[in-house]
């Protein structure tokens, strides 16, 4: 625990620093974000630890609160640490465009966001737990609203505030309900719960929504495309990357040790919800113009996977199929470690070319690649990982979910089952399939063709500290893409608490084989796939245009230009025809002034793709509400007369109903 509590208290210092003195701020900005860096990575280490031996930490108890790690606790520890330094180190760059605006409240946030994931992971009681997921929800908020001088920041902000509160509304029923039928308050205790069957229908569905909520699950996902675009580029970063998975421990937190896991309905509605999540939010990831709204919806496909994982590992529990549920199971963590990594690393490519450019907007961008080579470099390798490409490590958990849909579609015997595991296998396909084409045209159209404004030529290099954050995800993703087995491993030993046997010597020469275990391969393998990474790296620093003739594109005998290029919105129409039913997009076109007798008007052409669940759910929600305020209104007139009035009408209600 030396470690844990060495990180905790260089989390306080780092919080400490946004009191220091205005003329300070820029040394004040640089303390906290290596203060960050290495309290993560103590908790990284920590982490390492425990998983490597298998062992619980017994818990402490500070009078009424209380902190206990375990296994799964360090799983999500491990994720913690890792995506915090590697944000903390391209933070000291990124956050320097800060400066005058109150960057040392931004820096000591950042510092009290971690600490806050940090204690609800390891949190040993439902108030603990409680506590530090209102400080995470509270500080997440600031630091969504922190450029507050921007009204949509506003917006987003706020509607996130409502939405986190109204999931942690759910969240303490289910601790309540569990408490009221355990001995306390403690994890341990409610663990040996005496909840009966309805009670426990209720419990799981409060938990769910609550934890589905935070996971921006569909249709409880309407503020996280909004919120990420909203805050600092490495904020939405850390959000999406850790706080996401936080939920995600909560919620294995509660089907593991308080519920039953084996409930065929239960992994029914978790799958179901996972599927239709991870299709809906890379659907609409493919309709985006905007970097940060693109990765947001991306990140609610993600937590789909993750969640039909979940989902398939309890079916396969209700199937008494064990042993393979335990591979769904594994899935989960391990796509939660490689989500966080992948996207963590392309919202910080996102933040350099928002630092670089001025702009958000794919549509005018374009031939990035060639002012920023390494940048461009690091954002294709988190491309490709989360279009589950070979070598990377998105490949891994995605490949291992596939696994455990097929084993569920083996050992369905009910035809309806059949059926349901069907339709699971033609949504993760068109899943990947359009996230394969999502990244295709997020990369394509920012990096590569012609530049689409001036905005592009003002581009330029990152800092040192922002490519090496960059760097270290695009790494491991790299690293565990092709070596598998340690992120497996551990995260195997996170389920099971034993020991891993695997030495040392031999990780080097482990390979995922496809058929779920691992086989040994000659380290030529590695030396190939080395001097190609070098090879791409060195003529793309080097400038060198090797085995490249340039000539202009025949067009009919024009000399195209750069409007003639595919547009974002041009690369996803085949599909928005495809899904318009879906998707129902509004179209609208405005007639300018006609400029020559002889030709046509001039007219601009605007598309527009709402959020059906909150066209069709939150707004109408909304609009009954503020009417409903409206005439309540009306109540509330300012007459102490009235208000008497209103006093003596219920002291006679009350009265009637005691006497009956």
């Amino acid at each position: 625990m030396d470690y844990l509590f060495g990180a905790l208290g260089l989390f306080v210092l780092g919080v400490l620093t946004m009191f220091l003195p205005k003329r300070l701020e820029l040394g004040a900005h640089y303390s906290g974000m290596l203060l960050a860096a290495g309290a993560s990575m103590l908790v990284l280490i920590f982490s390492l630890g425990i998983l490597a031996t298998g062992m619980t930490v017994s818990p402490l108890v500070f009078g009424r609160y209380s902190l206990m790690v375990d296994t799964w606790s360090a799983a999500f520890l491990l994720i913690t640490g890792l995506s915090g330094a590697a944000v903390s180190i391209y933070g000291i760059g990124y956050g320097k465009g800060y400066l005058g605006q109150r960057i040392r409240l931004l820096s000591g946030l950042w510092n009290l966001f971690i600490l806050s994931m940090v204690l609800v992971i390891v949190a040993g009681d439902a108030f603990t737990f409680i506590l530090s997921w209102e400080v995470m929800a509270l500080v997440s908020f600031l630091l969504v609203n922190h450029e507050s001088e921007k009204k949509e920041v506003v917006y987003a902000a706020y509607q996130y505030m409502v939405m986190t509160h109204l999931g942690t509304a759910a969240i303490l029923v289910a601790f309540y309900l569990l408490g009221s039928a355990s001995e306390d308050f403690s994890f341990a205790a409610m663990a040996a719960n005496t909840l009966d069957t309805p009670m426990r229908h209720i419990v799981f569905a409060s938990a769910f929504i609550g934890f589905a909520l935070k996971s921006g699950l569909m249709p409880l996902h309407v503020w996280l495309p909004n919120a990420h675009p909203a805050a600092p580029s490495h904020v939405s970063a850390l959000m999406s990357g850790v706080m996401l998975k936080v939920a995600v421990y909560g919620f294995g937190r509660f089907m593991f040790w308080f519920l039953d896991c084996s409930t065929f309905a239960y992994g029914l509605i978790v799958m179901g919800v996972g599927l239709v999540s991870a299709f809906l939010g890379v659907l609409y990831a493919s309709m985006e113009k905007d970097m940060k709204r693109i990765l947001a919806y991306s990140s609610v496909e993600n937590m789909g996977i993750i969640y039909t994982a979940f989902g398939c590992g309890m079916l396969l529990t209700a199937t008494e199929k064990g042993s393979m549920a335990f591979i769904a199971f594994t899935a989960v963590l391990v796509h939660s470690l490689s989500h966080s990594m992948m996207k963590c690393l392309l919202f910080m490519g996102a933040g350099s070319v928002l630092h670089a450019t001025g702009t958000k907007n794919i549509e005018q961008l374009g031939a990035l690649a060639s002012r920023m080579p390494l940048t461009a470099f690091f954002t294709l390798i988190g491309a490709m990982s989360l279009a589950s490409l070979p070598f990377t490590s998105g490949l891994v958990g995605e490949w291992m979910t596939l696994q455990s849909v097929i084993t569920l579609a083996w050992q369905a015997d009910a035809q309806e089952m059949r059926v349901f595991v069907i339709l699971a296998f033609i949504l993760m396909g068109l899943t990947g399939a359009l996230a394969l084409g999502c990244f295709v045209r997020l990369y394509g159209v920012t990096f590569l063709g012609r530049r689409r404004s001036s905005l592009v030529l003002k581009a330029h290099e990152m800092p040192a500290s922002m490519l090496i954050g960059m760097g270290l995800e695009a790494v491991l993703i790299l690293f565990f893409g092709i070596l598998p087995a340690p992120m497996v491993g551990f995260m195997q030993n996170a389920l099971t608490g034993g020991v891993i046997i695997m030495p040392m010597e031999n990780i080097f020469g482990v390979f995922w084989a496809g058929n779920g275990s691992f086989s040994i391969y000659s380290p030529l393998i590695l030396a190939i796939l080395a001097v190609f990474i070098g090879g791409i790296l060195w003529f793309t620093l080097s400038g060198k245009k090797c085995f490249v003739e340039q000539e202009e594109t025949w067009n009919c005998g024009t000399v195209p230009t750069r409007r003639e290029q595919y547009s974002a919105t041009g690369f996803s129409k085949p599909l928005r025809r495809a899904f318009d039913f879906i998707l129902n997009p509004q179209r609208k076109r405005v007639y300018l002034k006609k400029n020559h007798e002889y030709f046509g008007r001039q007219q601009e052409y605007h598309l527009h793709i709402p959020d059906q669940f909150s066209e069709l759910l939150y707004k109408p929600v909304e609009h009954f509400v503020v009417r409903s305020a409206d005439t309540m209104r009306a109540l509330q007139q300012g007459s102490v007369r009235l208000y008497i009035g209103y006093t003596m009408i219920a002291m006679i209600a009350v009265l009637i109903w005691g006497v009956m």
